[in-house]
């Protein structure tokens, strides 16, 4: 999967859970568009269900979910891309 596929599909999850997040750009803090510690681990799952994969331990720190694009280079690294 190529990282602007997973980029697009990054931001209808989060789209799905912020709603009045409707141009999410990849550095823009998702906590600045409303994503609270109740939202955040609904995106991990959803994300988790939508690529098949599955955030160990040491992937759940803040700064891997902070924005679109820290969660695309996440991804990345598990060989999505």
């Amino acid at each position: 999967m190529e990282q602007a596929d997973i980029a697009d599909a990054v931001r209808e999850v989060v789209r799905e859970i912020v709603p009045q997040a409707s141009e999410v750009e990849e550095g823009v803090l998702l906590s600045s568009l409303g994503l609270d510690s109740l939202a955040s681990v609904e995106l991990t799952l959803r994300l988790e269900d939508r690529f098949g994969v599955v955030f160990e331990d040491d992937e759940m720190a803040f700064e891997h979910f902070e924005s679109v694009g820290s969660i695309v280079e996440l991804l990345s690294a598990k060989n999505l891309a």
